[in-house]
C-alpha cells in the first residue's frame, strides 16, 4: 500500500508539477475546450498567485548576510508540538483553507505564508482531500509541493530556462535568479549515467528517463528541489495525523533532488565546464545552492519524528549518496566554503578558497590619462598581487583595484591579479591595456552664433578631439552678458547687445573656444498660424501631425499626447511611431513658446483601424459583469504558429464601459497578456507575442447591448 502511493505521488508529482507548471511546449497545449488536459474538471481561469516580497531577513531563521561572513546555519520558526485539537475538532470541509492556514500559522510559518499566497489559485482545492481532518493532513505534500511551483514558476516570475525564483520560507525568496541557459544548459538525463543504486529508481523514471521530463534543463532540478524542500515540512508538520500512506516519500524525494542537483553540477563541470564557470561566477545562485542543501539537512532533521510514515527504506542510501564525498566535492567547489560531512548539520563550514566573481575589463586610454583595473572575489582574508605581462607589481599592487596615474606609452601590456588566502589562490582573467599616443587637443562651439530676445535661452554643446577627455568648463566672458549652466544652458540678459560665451578643455584648461550671442530688442509672444489635423491611419503606419506658428525667435516645440509631453517632439512637426490600434483615440498638441510666452495649439484626434480590416464579429452582453469570448464554439482558441503581432478594436453601445482582454495559454493555465479597460464603450489594443494559443475575452463593466469587435492575428 505504501509503495503504490508513493508511485502514484511520483506520477502526480511529474504530470502536474512541470506538465502543467513549465516547459511552454506544444505538448502542454489546451484541449479544445480551453482546459487544462491534466485538469479537465477545472474551470478554464487564470491561476493568480500574490506576490511575495523581497528577500528582508525575518527576525527568527535565515540570515542571508551570514553566508558572506561564513556563519551560515539554516533555520526557521518551527513549532511542530503545537496543539492544533481544536483546529482539527473544529474542521470542516468548507474551511479547508482556513484549516491549512491556522495550522501551518502555529506550527509552520512558511506554509501559512505559502498558503495565503496561493489562495486565490483555483487548483490548490484540486490537490488537497477535504473529505476529513486526517486525509486532508495526507495530502499536504503534493498540495504544497504543487502551490510552491505555482508561485516559482509564475510568469512574472520566471521564465522557463533562462531566469527562475524560489520561495524559501515565509520572508525570504530568490527572485529571478539567472539560470544562464544559453551559454551551455542541457538535459537533466544526462546525470543517470552518475547514478550508480537503486535508491531513486522510481525518481529516475520520472524525471530523468521519461522522454519529455529527461529533456528539461537546470529549471527542472531547481523547481523540483524547491518544491520538495517545501513539501517535506508541509507533512511533518502534521506528521501525527497522517494514518501511514499520506506523503510517504517526501524525505525520500527531497534527498533525491539535492542529489540531482550535485550530479547536475558535476556533469556541467566534466562536461560543460565553459556552462559550469558561468553558473559559478554568479553569487546569487551560489548562495541559492548553499541554502538549498543546508535547508534540506534542517527538514531531515526536523522530520526525523515522522520518519516511517514520511520515507522509504531508501532513506539512508539517498543520505549516502548526498554526502558521498565527490557530491560535497561539488558543492564546495561551487559554493566556495566547506560543509558539514553528515546530515546533523545545517551550517556551512569555514570559507573556502576565493572565488573570482567579476573579472578585470580591458582599458583603452591616452597618455596622461588615469586608468584602473579593479576585481571582485569572494572568501575570507583575501590577498592581491597585481601583475604585468606575468611579473609581479610593485606599490600599490595589493588591493583588488590598481590604478595607474598619468598613463604612459610604456604602461601599455597585460594585467591580471592572483587573489589568495590560507585555503588557495586563484588567478583572474588578463586584461590589456592599450594607450592611444599624445595628439593635440581642438575644441569648438555649437552654434557658433546666435540672436535671442531678451531673456531668452539657447544650448550649447562643445566637442573635444584628441584627449578620451571630453568634458569642458563654460563661462560668459562680458559683464552683464547673461549666465551660462555647467552644462551649457545659456541665459540672455534683458540688454540688447553682443556677447561671448567660452568653452575650456577639462583636459587642458588653455584649449578654448568661443560663441557669439546676440540679445535683440524685446520680442513679442508666439501665435498659432494654422493648427494639427486630425489623422487617419491604419495599425502598422505612422501618422504626422505639423503647426505653423509666428512670434520672435527662437521658437520652441513640445508635442503632447493626451496631455503628456513626448520625448524628443520638439520641432514645428511630429511623426508618430509605427501605430497600434491602442493609439486609436489619442489626442496631440503643440505648445510654442519664446522668451515672451507660450502658446497652446488645439487638439488634433488620431484615428486608427487595422490594416487589412481584419476579422469582425459581433454579439451583444447583457449587461454589466457580462462577458464573452472570440472566438466563440469550438476549439474557443486562436493557434499562431509564428511570433507576431494582435490588434483587436471594439465598438460597443453609446453609454456602456466595455472592456477588452488578451488571454494565451502558458502551458498551465490562461493568463492575460494585454487587456484595454478604458472608461468608455470602445475599447482597443495592439500586442506582439510568440506563437501559441490565444483568445479574446469582452466584459460588461456596466451597461449592456450590441457590440462589433474587429482583430487581426498572426498566421
Amino acid at each position: 500500500m505504501k509503495q503504490t502511493f508513493r508511485q502514484w505521488t511520483l506520477s502526480l508529482l511529474a504530470a502536474l508539477a512541470l506538465s502543467a507548471c513549465g516547459g511552454g511546449s506544444l505538448q502542454d497545449r489546451p484541449s479544445e475546450n480551453g482546459i487544462s488536459p491534466q485538469a479537465s474538471d477545472m474551470p478554464r481561469a487564470k491561476a493568480t498567485a500574490a506576490t511575495a516580497g523581497a528577500s528582508a531577513a525575518p527576525k527568527q531563521g535565515i540570515v542571508l548576510d551570514d553566508i558572506d561572513k561564513g556563519s551560515f546555519c539554516y533555520s526557521e520558526p518551527i513549532n511542530f508540538s503545537a496543539d492544533v485539537s481544536d483546529l482539527k475538532s473544529a474542521y470542516q470541509s468548507n474551511n479547508w483553507l482556513q484549516t491549512i492556514t491556522s495550522v501551518y500559522g502555529r506550527r509552520w510559518p512558511s506554509g501559512k505564508a505559502l498558503a495565503t499566497a496561493q489562495a486565490n489559485d483555483q487548483y490548490f482545492k484540486g490537490f488537497v482531500d477535504t473529505s476529513s481532518f486526517n486525509k486532508l493532513a495526507e495530502s499536504l505534500m503534493v498540495a504544497i509541493h504543487e502551490e510552491t511551483h505555482m508561485w516559482d514558476l509564475a510568469a512574472e516570475r520566471t521564465q522557463w530556462n533562462n531566469y527562475s525564483s524560489s520561495w524559501i520560507d515565509e520572508q525570504t525568496q530568490f527572485l529571478k535568479f539567472n539560470l544562464y541557459d544559453s551559454d551551455g544548459g542541457f538535459a537533466r538525463k544526462e546525470i543517470l549515467s552518475l547514478i550508480t543504486d537503486d535508491a531513486s529508481s522510481e525518481t529516475d523514471e520520472v524525471y530523468l528517463k521519461n522522454a519529455q521530463q529527461g529533456e528539461y534543463h537546470l529549471q527542472g532540478v531547481t523547481a523540483e528541489l524547491n518544491a520538495s524542500l517545501m513539501g517535506l515540512p508541509a507533512a511533518a508538520a502534521v506528521g501525527e495525523f497522517i494514518d501511514g500512506i499520506g506523503a510517504s516519500n517526501s524525505r525520500d524525494l527531497a534527498l533525491t533532488n539535492t542529489s540531482y542537483l550535485q550530479l547536475y553540477l558535476r556533469v556541467a563541470k566534466s562536461k560543460h565546464n565553459a556552462y559550469y564557470n558561468k553558473l559559478k561566477s554568479d553569487p546569487t545562485l551560489r548562495k541559492w545552492v548553499l541554502v538549498q542543501f543546508l535547508r534540506n539537512a534542517y527538514h531531515m532533521k526536523q522530520s526525523d519524528r515522522w520518519a516511517a510514515k514520511l520515507g522509504s527504506a531508501k532513506v539512508p542510501r539517498l543520505i549516502a549518496r548526498v554526502y558521498a564525498a565527490e557530491n560535497l566535492a561539488i558543492l564546495e567547489d561551487f559554493t566556495g566554503y566547506t560543509l558539514p560531512k553528515t546530515i546533523d548539520s545545517a551550517c556551512m563550514g569555514a570559507a573556502g578558497a576565493p572565488v573570482i566573481n567579476s573579472q578585470p575589463q580591458n582599458v583603452v586610454a591616452n597618455v596622461g590619462q588615469t586608468v584602473s583595473f579593479s576585481v571582485q572575489a569572494s572568501g575570507s582574508g583575501l590577498s592581491y598581487q597585481w601583475r604585468k605581462n606575468g611579473v609581479n607589481l610593485g606599490s600599490n599592487s595589493s588591493s583588488a583595484s590598481y590604478i595607474i596615474n598619468a598613463v604612459q606609452a610604456s604602461d601599455a601590456g597585460s594585467y591580471s591579479v592572483l587573489v589568495s588566502n590560507s585555503l588557495g589562490s586563484t588567478s583572474s582573467n588578463a586584461a590589456s591595456l592599450t594607450v592611444n599616443p599624445g595628439s593635440e587637443i581642438r575644441i569648438s562651439i555649437t552654434p557658433a552664433s546666435v540672436t535671442l530676445s531678451p531673456g531668452g535661452s539657447q544650448q550649447f554643446s562643445a566637442t573635444v578631439s584628441g584627449s578620451s577627455n571630453t568634458a569642458v568648463t563654460w563661462r560668459v566672458l562680458d559683464t552683464g552678458g547673461g549666465s551660462i549652466s555647467s552644462s551649457g544652458r545659456y541665459t540672455a540678459p534683458q540688454t540688447a547687445g553682443s556677447y561671448r560665451i567660452q568653452a575650456s578643455s577639462v583636459a587642458d584648461a588653455s584649449k578654448t573656444a568661443q560663441a557669439t550671442v546676440t540679445v535683440s530688442a524685446a520680442s513679442t509672444a508666439p501665435v498659432i498660424n494654422s493648427q494639427p489635423q486630425a489623422v487617419n491611419a491604419v495599425a502598422g503606419s505612422t501618422a504626422s501631425f505639423s503647426v505653423q506658428a509666428s512670434g520672435s525667435g527662437p521658437l520652441s516645440y513640445q508635442w503632447r499626447r493626451n496631455g503628456t509631453a513626448l520625448s524628443g517632439a520638439t520641432g514645428s512637426s511630429y511623426t508618430t511611431p509605427v501605430l497600434s490600434l491602442a493609439d486609436h483615440g489619442a489626442v496631440y498638441s503643440v505648445v510654442v513658446g519664446n522668451a515672451a510666452g507660450s502658446v497652446t495649439s488645439a487638439g488634433a484626434t488620431l484615428s486608427v483601424s487595422a490594416a487589412g480590416g481584419g476579422t469582425t464579429v459581433t454579439g451583444s452582453l447583457s449587461g454589466a459583469g457580462a462577458s464573452a469570448t472570440v472566438p466563440g464554439g469550438s476549439p474557443g482558441y486562436l493557434r499562431t504558429t509564428a511570433r507576431g503581432l494582435f490588434n483587436a478594436q471594439l465598438s460597443g453601445p453609446a453609454g456602456s464601459d466595455f472592456d477588452l482582454y488578451l488571454y494565451r495559454w502558458n502551458g498551465s493555465s490562461w493568463a492575460v497578456v494585454a487587456k484595454s479597460e478604458g472608461p468608455a464603450s470602445s475599447e482597443a489594443l495592439s500586442y506582439t507575442g510568440a506563437a501559441g494559443f490565444y483568445y479574446f475575452q469582452i466584459q460588461s463593466y456596466a451597461g449592456g447591448g450590441a457590440y462589433s469587435l474587429t482583430y487581426s492575428a498572426p498566421k
